[in-house]
């Protein structure tokens, strides 16, 4: 008999310290909570390689953001454009296909002009983070190929600052803006 005590006094030690420290959580985290509140979700900041950089160009990401965009995109910042490395940096297409490679598996194919012949075409209310802006620098053409990331900013190739953000309300940007368009994952 004083077995069985001994066993159920063991049993029952185990059970309070695996659950006491569970409750005490549990109770600690909702036992304040109104109706009104729900409960505060946390976001790893350190699972976006350049957080603090796209921070403070003003780009607001969150649990609900492409992630892996932002994880392509970080390294590239600042490569310098191909013409003005001497053929050694990206151009505008190269950069947005080597992001969707990387970020989606995607792999895109061709200039500016074929990569926006293969999305959708969408209006600057629709974009979202990861579809395309086109412009036609200098031309009638569609020359130029950037991806929008939020906020109104988008990440490019720019032949003065190499791999950089800018955003899409700059008069410059907004006098050769021809369209946006959407690439579909398959």
């Amino acid at each position: 008999m004083n077995q069985e005590k001994i066993n159920i006094s063991v049993t029952g030690s185990i059970l309070l310290m695996v659950a006491f420290p569970l409750l005490v959580s549990f109770w600690g985290r909702y036992a304040n909570n109104n109706d009104n509140e729900t409960p505060v979700a946390t976001f790893d900041t350190l699972a976006v390689a350049g957080y603090t950089f796209f921070k403070n160009h003003e780009i607001h990401i969150d649990e609900n953001s492409c992630i892996p965009l932002y994880n392509a995109v970080y390294p590239l910042m600042g490569i310098p454009h191909r013409s003005r490395a001497g053929g050694r940096g990206l151009d505008c297409s190269g950069f947005v296909k080597i992001v969707f490679n990387e970020a989606f598996g995607m792999q895109l194919k061709g200039s500016s002009r074929d990569i926006y012949r293969t999305g959708i075409p969408i209006s600057l209310a629709e974009l979202n983070e990861s579809d395309l802006v086109f412009f036609t620098i200098g031309g009638t053409q569609i020359n130029h190929v950037g991806i929008y990331l939020n906020n109104g900013k988008f990440v490019h190739t720019s032949s003065i600052a190499g791999v950089t953000i800018n955003d899409l309300n700059e008069n410059y940007y907004k006098a050769y803006f021809k369209g946006a368009a959407r690439v579909i994952f398959e």
